[in-house]
């Protein structure tokens, strides 16, 4: 299955993403994150230019993409992880959403996915290996369960 993971990448989130891409492919499916894309040459173009062929690259892999797989700390995530969530949505594609923190929910967020999943629960391991272990079950059994393609929320507790 082709996978879209987006979630935010800055350095600080980066090993969490790294860790659930890793702990995907390793159930065989075929996981495009947008910062492990690489542009040929890209110091020799404009500013601009590297600009529209990331996002040229992105669009296609979203509309290749047979589920998405968002990652959010909360309310406040990423604009082009939102943007990224609403077009995945226009598409009518799947939409897992796994939050990890105890933050407020973003109603956009929760009501614009196919399902939602509250990570942060006691008792859980946390790091980031646990965390992407976890995600990366609850993703095979969505998609074993075919619960993509229905609304589910579950909050664990």
């Amino acid at each position: 299955m082709k996978i879209y993971l987006a979630g935010s990448c800055g350095s600080d989130k980066r090993t969490i993403m790294q860790c659930i891409a890793k702990h995907l492919r390793k159930l065989d499916h075929e996981v495009y994150c947008p910062f492990e894309l690489k542009i040929e040459n890209a110091w020799d173009y404009s500013q601009e230019d590297w600009a529209q062929m990331v996002f040229n690259a992105d669009l296609k892999a979203l509309n290749e993409a047979d589920l998405m797989v968002m990652i959010t700390p909360g309310r406040v995530s990423t604009a082009g992880t939102n943007w990224e969530q609403g077009y995945a949505y226009a598409r009518c594609k799947p939409i897992l959403v796994f939050q990890y923190t105890k933050e407020a929910v973003s109603l956009m967020t929760y009501c614009g996915c196919t399902n939602f999943f509250d990570m942060d629960f006691i008792g859980a391991d946390n790091s980031p290996e646990g965390l992407a272990e976890r995600i990366a079950i609850l993703v095979k059994h969505c998609i074993s369960a075919d619960l993509s393609k229905g609304p589910t929320s579950l909050v664990l507790t």
